[in-house]
């Protein structure tokens, strides 16, 4: 692996501070703003963040909002000088970074596959060659000259992923794109990432999708306020921030208050308690390789609450061992506004987990998990009936014998 191919260099980015009032032309005049503005501190969304990846790696960038992800990855880009600093980038760059940014919602589908490609560097009779390829790989070919302001934020995504993955490049940038897809689409991305990964190319992946990021990631940068609070290999970086997630989650969460039963704040339960979990029912396995289905009833305590993410985790008792973990938002479900009480349901089909005790984890999460409302942990208990097994899963195979 060479070193090299993307390199940022103490790289500062600074903007002006504007006015309490706004940005008007009315409040900029009424308060000289110019004038004031010189005289003012700037804001830094990124402070001497230096960053060498190689050709080939992946990279994850990790941080709350307003970390500074996007502002990396959209000077790595070229959309922007930094303030201070220098960037590096060899070779030609793909980048896939905001639905809106790049799609006039006037255009056709079709129309916009060109005009996306041009944009690339694609010559226009060369542009309008990706196109069925581009539109075959979205899956979009039914709805190709339908304006995209008919599109779902899916469908955007999946126009836009699709031209990039009919070109060319060295480096490949995602800002968070792959959360707004449907996970089958999520997983083709991924796929493809990792063929281009396999031919030399390399990848900045900013997501809010811990798992993801340690599991595809070579190595993670994670930002805070806009500087480097943390670089190394991805699993222990993603670690490290959500130890800090779980200090500022029991720092938010309010003192107990009366008898909760077994869930205890500050204890087993975590969060703001601005939306509650209140019911948790779990229909366990009646045998193993049987399904199971649990059943979580939610309450907003304020207003303004939107597509909040609930997530389940099963743990093995014994050792603690994770078994497997989904949330609303890895599977493309949407909760919408939280005006009142709502049910959430998570059908598992098969439950081919080993027979013994296992606990269960509940947690319910602003739609970029940067806040956790409420969190259960380890507060349900399953058992999953049947004779002592070797190992983690019981799952159902097929022995054959065939003829030399």
């Amino acid at each position: 692996m060479t070193s090299g191919a993307i390199q940022l260099r103490s790289v500062f980015k600074a903007y002006p501070r504007w006015p309490a009032g706004g940005r008007t032309i009315h409040a900029i005049a009424a308060r000289r703003a110019p004038l004031a503005l010189r005289r003012t501190e700037p804001v830094y969304a990124l402070s001497d963040v230096s960053l060498d990846v190689g050709r080939g790696e992946m990279v994850g960038i990790i941080g709350a909002n307003g970390a500074g992800k996007s502002t990396l990855l959209r000077l790595v880009a070229g959309l922007g000088q930094p303030t201070r600093g220098g960037i590096d980038v060899h070779g030609r760059v793909a980048a896939v970074l905001g639905l809106g940014q790049t799609l006039d919602p006037q255009l056709t589908g079709r129309e916009n596959a060109v005009t996306a490609a041009v944009v690339a560097g694609t010559g226009r009779r060369g542009a309008r060659s990706l196109v069925p390829g581009a539109l075959a790989f979205a899956e979009l070919e039914h709805v190709a000259d339908a304006p995209v302001r008919t599109y779902s934020d899916g469908m955007r995504l999946r126009l836009a992923f699709g031209v990039i993955a009919q070109l060319e490049f060295d480096a490949l940038l995602l800002d968070e794109v792959l959360a707004v897809g449907d996970l089958a689409f999520q997983s083709r991305c991924m796929a493809h990432v990792q063929e281009r990964r396999a031919s030399g190319v390399t990848v900045l992946f900013a997501s809010h999708d811990l798992s993801q990021v340690a599991a595809v990631c070579d190595r993670a940068l994670w930002l805070s306020e806009g500087a480097a609070n943390a670089s190394g290999q991805a699993g222990e970086v993603v670690a490290a921030y959500q130890e800090q997630a779980r200090a500022k989650a029991l720092e938010r969460t309010p003192p107990p208050t009366g008898d909760g039963g077994e869930l205890r704040l500050r204890d087993n339960r975590v969060g703001t308690q601005e939306a509650t979990i209140d019911r948790v029912s779990v229909a366990a396995p009646a045998e193993p390789g049987a399904g199971m289905t649990i059943t979580v009833d939610l309450h907003p305590h304020r207003a303004g609450i939107v597509d909040p993410i609930v997530a389940v985790a099963v743990h093995r008792e014994s050792d603690g061992v994770t078994c497997f973990e989904t949330a609303t938002r890895d599977e493309g479900v949407r909760a919408g506004p939280l005006s009142g009480p709502l049910t959430v349901q998570l059908g598992i089909e098969r439950l081919d987990l080993a027979p013994g005790s296992y606990r269960i984890d509940v947690g319910l999460y602003r739609n970029d998990w940067d806040e956790v409302y409420d969190f259960h942990w380890r507060a349900y208990r399953i058992e999953v009936p049947g004779p002592p097994v070797t190992g983690l899963l019981v799952p159902p195979v097929t022995w054959r014998v065939l003829p030399g």
